[in-house]
């Protein structure tokens, strides 16, 4: 919980020789630019994390392509767009770049939707009380610490920050219907088996399932400006 009634926004910039000097390489060179809608579920036991994306590839590659990049995998491929003349993608992947343990245990700040990366450059978008992102900024100076950061803005913690409002109950329904493959292409699995391994009540999962999916919806409705 945030218990500052005023927050920050800041910004954390690395340009884009930076990151082609990094492990980034390999994917700002397959995507050319990817920004962050949500995160959908941090799974701490294997150390990764679910995005909602928007994506846009580079010339002369594909959406399987993405897993080739050693810490990044697609999962599903949701909705595609033209924006300016470009096709823009939006899909959820599953990210276990060490630099997304950085905050990870930082209770009262954020990565928040708009933070992109991409062959211009990163920008990381900050929200949270002064102590907890001063935490974060200070693990990726660790990474790489040539950066540049900025203070944009006071903010009241009315604001939504997204990601932050999935119960320990619904993220254990994700990871069980996840591990079983519920969520793959062509699933024969049911959110009964997803009940049924966890031992409890199916209208329960399948409550889960429909308010994880609603989420889902309502971030990619917001990024196609219809709610």
């Amino acid at each position: 919980m945030l218990t500052n009634n005023i927050m920050r926004e800041v910004r954390l910039e690395y340009d884009g020789a930076t990151l082609m000097s990094t492990e980034f390489k390999e994917q700002i060179t397959k995507i050319s630019s990817m920004t962050l809608l949500g995160n959908v579920y941090r799974d701490f036991e294997n150390n990764c994390i679910h995005q909602m994306v928007d994506i846009e590839l580079a010339k002369g590659v594909e959406l399987a392509d993405i897993d080739k990049i050693p810490y990044m995998k697609l999962h599903r491929h949701i909705h595609m767009q033209i924006v300016g003349g470009k096709e823009i993608h939006s899909v959820i992947i599953r990210n276990t770049h060490h630099t997304i343990g950085i905050g990870a245990v930082v209770s009262d700040a954020y990565v928040v939707a708009g933070s992109r990366i991409g062959r211009s450059g990163s920008c990381l978008i900050l929200r949270g009380t002064p102590s907890g992102i001063t935490a974060i900024v200070d693990g990726f100076k660790k990474w790489n610490d040539r950066c540049k950061i900025s203070v944009v803005r006071p903010i009241d913690e009315s604001e939504v920050i997204e990601g932050a409002d999935l119960t320990n109950k619904q993220l254990e329904v994700f990871n069980r219907a996840w591990e079983l493959g519920y969520y793959e292409k062509d699933s024969s699995t049911k959110a009964g088996e997803v009940a049924d391994s966890l031992g409890i009540a199916r209208v329960t999962v399948s409550g889960h399932l429909r308010h994880i999916e609603e989420k889902m919806a309502l971030l990619l409705a917001r990024r196609l400006g219809i709610y």
